[in-house]
């Protein structure tokens, strides 16, 4: 075994020269809106001048409240653009925050959920119906990580995320602080981040390193030949 020791380290040294290298990983992140808008997970902020506050200046639909929990359904979508992957990806996420989607009205809220025609409206709302949405105007950030059919979609380089939520929202009375059950569901988008981890391809030699291949492979044939004749 003492030889091993000799030989093993330049022949993995060699390897290495020639282009096969352990593969590294690497994170892709592209965030939309406001990720650090000055509330917290679970607070009800209010619309002035926090919310509105935090909506200021960014891209839509980050930047106002969407449909009313009065006359219109959230309906809004938004793209990640972030170019093609050549890499494989191993595990990506999709975090989104948001202010007064009302889970803790009855039914579901979700009324549809993808993320490149991958339909993911269940994930959303069992994260909608366990992680938040406790009071009217919560504002929650969910972190969804995406499926293999997802995963493939992303290599394109753009990733189309579509939401609409559904009634019954929830409506606070100015006067005595009742909450009631409303037909629709408006609310506000804060911010979205898509995370894509990839692992590198091992790279593959390249003619100029095949005499360093050779090599290796000599020293490791020199090392079972002298095991050989040891054992013998």
């Amino acid at each position: 075994m003492t030889k091993f020791r000799i030989y093993l380290p330049t022949l993995l040294a060699i390897l290495a020269i020639a282009g096969f290298q352990v593969a590294s990983a690497a994170t892709i992140t592209i965030t939309l809106g406001n990720d650090t808008p000055g509330f917290s997970d679970g607070s009800v902020p209010p619309l002035i001048p926090q919310i509105l506050g935090a909506q200021s200046g960014q891209p839509a639909p980050f930047d106002v409240g969407k449909g009313s929990d009065l006359f219109a359904n959230l309906s809004e979508s938004w793209t990640f653009n972030y170019g093609a992957i050549a890499d494989p990806i191993t595990a990506a996420t999709l975090t989104l925050g948001i202010v007064d989607h009302d889970s803790a009205a009855t039914g579901s809220q979700v009324g549809s959920f993808s993320i490149d025609g991958n339909d993911l409206t269940g994930v959303l709302d069992a994260a909608f119906e366990t992680g938040g949405g406790s009071a009217d105007g919560e504002y929650n950030v969910y972190s969804l990580s995406l499926g293999a059919s997802t995963l493939l979609d992303l290599l394109d380089g753009s990733a189309l995320v579509n939401l609409a939520l559904a009634g019954p929202g929830l409506q606070t009375a100015l006067f005595g602080g009742a909450v009631s059950e409303t037909a629709n569901n408006g609310a506000h988008l804060i911010f979205s981040t898509l995370s894509i981890e990839t692992a590198a391809l091992p790279a593959i030699p390249i003619p100029a390193a095949a005499p360093l291949f050779a090599t290796a492979l000599a020293l490791f044939g020199l090392y079972r030949r002298r095991v050989q004749r040891k054992d013998v």
